[in-house]
């Protein structure tokens, strides 16, 4: 059968808007995809879990490059952070890169860090500035899932 339904209910209640699922076609996706309608919900900001599929059995691999995707678009941000320390703030840079975010309250801090930054960065006309805007959401912690049922586990036949 289709056990994922509530592994992927508890993911969504547990990260939100910073979960990024890879899923393996497979029942999954036919609960999981199927427009018009969908499972998946999004917050008060429009902000939703992120759900891709990939056609074939190649889900750990695809998962693989939505992790390796979002760890180096982290890599970028803080990059650009370091470059722009002279216009953004060394206080502001450390905070960003550093800031521990292991509980809610911590990953609600740096979302506002981030609106923060971007509201700062909307005011600068430069290559940098808007290349720091297109990523710095990633800076707020992503949680990255590969769901898929016994077929993509090669556990049937």
């Amino acid at each position: 059968g289709c056990g994922e339904t509530p592994y992927l209910k508890m993911l969504t209640q547990l990260f939100g808007d910073r979960l990024l699922v890879a899923n393996a076609t497979g029942c999954s996706s036919i609960f999981g995809g199927n427009l018009p309608t969908t499972p998946w919900s999004k917050n008060a900001a429009g902000q939703g879990p992120a759900w891709s599929n990939s056609l074939f059995e190649d889900n750990a691999e695809f998962g693989l490059g939505m992790r390796i995707t979002a760890d180096h678009q982290l890599a970028t941000a803080h990059q650009i952070l370091r470059q722009m320390v002279p216009v953004i703030g060394e206080e502001k840079v450390q905070a960003l890169v550093v800031g521990s975010q292991k509980t809610e309250s911590e990953i609600l801090n740096q979302r506002i860090r981030v609106k923060n930054l971007k509201q700062q960065l909307k005011g600068l006309d430069t290559p940098q500035a808007m290349h720091l805007y297109s990523v710095a959401d990633q800076s707020v912690k992503r949680s990255v899932w590969l769901v898929g049922g016994d077929g993509w586990a090669y556990d049937i036949g």
